[in-house]
């Protein structure tokens, strides 16, 4: 029986194909149908394969669509299951279906965007709410109300243009406790009435003769500009200037230009346009009005690059006069020690003695600190003694000052005992008269170490304080 259907199914999907493409059935303002319910109340129970061997319940279905435009319907339907008395005794017993009221919204896709309208295969969504009148199993003697929610799709074959047949299939999901879940199968015939049809209006074309008024091969039907001699390009309407920008928007109508000064020109390029440049014949900047910067002393640098633009100068000191009082071929303008002569890589001052050098080394390897503890040994006084006298020899150094500790221990206490370390040295050259202001004091802890701290010789090295001289700018 199933085999049967399916293959009628085939040869009415076939016939619609070639058939004519006129009008569906769901496009009147309703569509009313009726025909076969079928319904599998056992393949989706637990346990049981799903297959053609099961039985089937059968009944009558009618409905009727309300069409309120070519994709949405509100669709009714009323069914009933009539059960077979005598089921296979292997399977369950299942509820009967009295009468199944059923509201849902269908959704056709022969709407003119998806498919066409004129489609001789209709297919359609719907979703529902069904209430059941239900005959409680196995005996069928007990009587509730039970809530369904049927899901599925159907096809409306066309037959003519208001009359097809109808096929369905899909999902009931229970959603009461008496409602079972099924699979249901419907076919059946649906009829469109109240069909609309559209009205032939006949158009009556009146020959009109064509006109162009200001004879510029543009007739007045096109033209924008019908009294004014114009081009097609700009649909009549002028371009006096003939420089691709019509009149109505070029600011300088009766001179070719530019579209990017709105159709006006820029004589000398330098991207000021002539009506808004004071000197239209030579290159100049907006900043004065289209005329070049000015030179005013006369070295060469206009003034708007030139430090000094009233006094003569040279390109090196960036127009002001060159100055180098130290004789060093460092600019005092550079010169971070105008008055002592230095190379340039060292900012102009003075490069610090080698013997010097080595002192701030030795330095950072002799100060040192009672254990665990920030104070200074009175053998550290005489090395910060000597680094004190160097920081007066060379005033154009300030330095910094870097406390370090090896990694044994707490890493949080090293860091801070770094910092006071680097700190207690801060303090006694303060004392011993350094500005605080040509010195910084930093603590790193652990993380910077120098040897190996699984050694005692690498910790030792890494306990240490450094002193870095820089000339600040």
């Amino acid at each position: 029986m199933r085999k049967v259907g399916f293959l009628f199914l085939c040869v009415m999907s076939f016939m619609g194909s070639i058939m004519a493409q006129k009008s569906n059935v769901g496009d009147a303002k309703w569509s009313f149908g009726g025909g076969l319910l079928a319904a599998d109340l056992f393949s989706p129970k637990p346990g049981i394969d799903y297959g053609f061997k099961n039985p089937l319940q059968f009944g009558p279905r009618v409905s009727v669509w309300k069409n309120f435009n070519s994709s949405v319907s509100l669709g009714l339907d009323l069914s009933s299951l009539i059960s077979k008395k005598e089921n296979d005794a292997s399977l369950p017993a299942t509820n009967q279906y009295i009468v199944n009221p059923a509201l849902g919204v269908i959704y056709k896709l022969n709407n003119g965007y998806i498919m066409k309208e004129t489609t001789p295969v209709a297919p359609y969504l719907f979703a529902q709410v069904m209430g059941s009148y239900i005959g409680k199993a196995p005996y069928n003697t007990e009587k509730s109300w039970g809530v369904g929610l049927p899901l599925g799709a159907g096809i409306n074959w066309r037959l003519t243009d208001d009359l097809a047949f109808q096929t369905s299939a899909g999902y009931t999901f229970g959603l009461t406790e008496d409602f079972e879940d099924h699979i249901f199968y419907t076919a059946g015939v649906m009829v469109d009435l109240e069909r609309q049809d559209k009205k032939v209006v006949e158009v009556v074309q009146e020959v009109i003769q064509p006109i162009d008024s200001d004879g510029d091969g543009v007739l007045d039907l096109d033209d924008a500009c019908p009294n004014v001699p114009g081009v097609a390009a700009f649909n009549g309407c002028p371009d006096s200037d003939a420089d691709g920008i019509q009149d109505s928007e070029d600011e300088c109508p009766l001179v070719a230009g530019l579209a990017s000064f709105n159709g006006c020109p820029d004589s000398d390029g330098d991207g000021i346009s002539d009506a808004k440049d004071a000197c239209p014949s030579v290159k100049g900047v907006a900043k004065f009005g289209g005329c070049p910067d000015p030179d005013s002393d006369g070295d060469g640098i206009v003034d708007s690059k030139d430090k000094c633009p009233t006094v003569s100068g040279s390109f090196e000191g960036q127009g002001c006069p060159f100055s180098d009082r130290d004789k060093d071929g460092t600019e005092d303008a550079k010169d971070k020690c105008p008055d002592l002569a230095g190379p340039a890589s060292n900012k102009g001052c003075p490069e610090m003695k080698e013997e010097e050098k080595k002192k701030l080394e030795f330095a950072a390897r002799n100060i040192q600190f009672e254990t665990g503890k920030s104070v200074l040994k009175p053998a550290s006084y005489k090395v910060l003694d000597e680094i004190a006298s160097i920081l007066k020899a060379y005033p154009y150094y300030n330095t910094t000052i870097d406390g370090h500790t090896d990694s044994s221990g707490d890493p949080v206490k090293n860091q801070a005992l770094s910092e006071a370390r680097s700190k207690a040295a801060y303090d006694y050259l303060v004392s011993k008269g350094i500005s605080a202001s040509r010195m910084k004091s930093a603590g790193y802890g652990a993380t910077k170490p120098i040897a190996d701290n699984k050694t005692a010789e690498g910790r030792a090295q890494n306990r240490r304080t450094e002193f870095n001289l820089y000339i600040p700018n």
